[in-house]
């Protein structure tokens, strides 16, 4: 990293910080972060359970319900992502693990939080690199392609298809068994489900194309109705929401080539992108002002975007480098897309 590029980092970190403390000037509350987060958690919560009760009413479709949780649930991932950084309750540990664990449960296919604080932490020192476990977890790094948009899908099942796919015969094992563990036991199990339901239909696809002779079990009958709105208020949303958020995260991240700070995000903000920000809680717009400023929370985020931008283009950060979709996130614009055999890390 050369002098004018640690100037410009400096710089764009000093104005960020600058512009959070004028905002807690303005609006004191924005002093009490714990108990915003708190609020913002039971907010959200709350706007599940009611939307999944009007939808268990049937005052609401399962078309409206399943968008609205996904939304809902994006403020649930921000607070997470602040969690991982002890952003609310640091000294009040019961607490803060209280969240935590609110948080997973509300958004059953993510992985542990507690094992993702280890790996975002990693990220935050090595992202861009080999090392960076969490990015490559949901694709970063690899062509644009069906397992990539497989593992943007379903990081859990995709990451299993690409270690069957591309890992050597003795590492299989391991990777898998540690893709289960990280997973364990709420993607698992909501994956089952996921995967059972979609088994079903389509057997009983092809059984009325085809004329087979198949009946199902009594128990199997009786418990599909109970499958369905699990389906609907749970499974569903919690796709939605990470699948958008997997393309905008592993898209505004560089990988491969990555060597200073200012290299590893761009922001994406572009107008047509919106239908997928809104499932993550804008993340492609402000995500890069947290890799120069990790104190803030993700709210502030929002209200110091318009400066923050201003002051990240006049220093060379990019904006809606569309052009990352052909070079496989490399930063280098000339770069070409790469066959790769690296992409093993859970």
């Amino acid at each position: 990293m050369d002098f004018t590029e640690t100037q410009s980092i400096k710089l764009i970190r000093a104005t960020i910080k600058a512009r959070g403390a004028e905002l807690r000037q303005q609006f004191p509350l924005l002093k009490y972060k714990n108990w915003i987060g708190l609020s913002i958690l039971c907010f959200a919560i709350m706007g599940m359970i009611i939307t999944a009760s009007l939808y268990l009413d049937g005052l609401i479709s399962g078309w409206l319900c399943v968008p609205v949780i996904a939304v809902f649930a994006s403020l649930l991932h921000e607070l997470e992502h602040d969690l991982i950084h002890w952003q609310y309750f640091k000294r009040h540990k019961f607490m803060h693990h209280l969240m935590m664990l609110l948080v997973w449960l509300f958004r059953p296919t993510a992985i542990n939080p507690w094992v993702r604080r280890r790996l975002h932490l990693l990220h935050h020192k090595t992202s861009g690199t080999s090392a960076d476990i969490e990015e490559k977890g949901i694709g970063n790094g690899m062509a644009y392609g069906p397992l990539r948009f497989f593992i943007m899908f379903d990081t859990l099942t995709g990451n299993l298809v690409k270690v069957m796919l591309k890992d050597k015969n003795g590492k299989r094992f391991n990777h898998v068994i540690k893709i289960m563990l990280v997973n364990f036991p709420l993607p698992l199990i909501c994956a089952f489900i996921w995967y059972s339901f979609l088994g079903i239909h389509l057997l009983d696809l092809m059984r009325q194309l085809f004329d087979f002779q198949w009946v199902w079990s009594e128990g199997l009958i009786q418990a599909l109705p109970l499958l369905q709105p699990w389906i609907i208020m749970v499974i569903l949303p919690a796709y939605l929401r990470s699948c958008c958020l997997n393309f905008i995260s592993s898209s505004m991240h560089y990988y491969g080539d990555v060597k200073s700070l200012m290299q590893q995000t761009q922001v994406l903000n572009a107008w047509y992108l919106w239908p997928l920000q809104l499932f993550c809680f804008n993340f492609g717009s402000t995500h890069g002002i947290h890799h120069f400023v990790v104190s803030e929370p993700f709210y502030i985020r929002q209200f110091t975007a318009h400066t923050a931008h201003k002051i990240m283009k006049e220093q060379g950060v990019r904006f809606n480098d569309l052009e990352t979709f052909r070079r496989a996130n490399r930063f280098d614009r000339d770069a070409s897309i790469i066959t790769h055999n690296e992409f093993t890390g859970v």
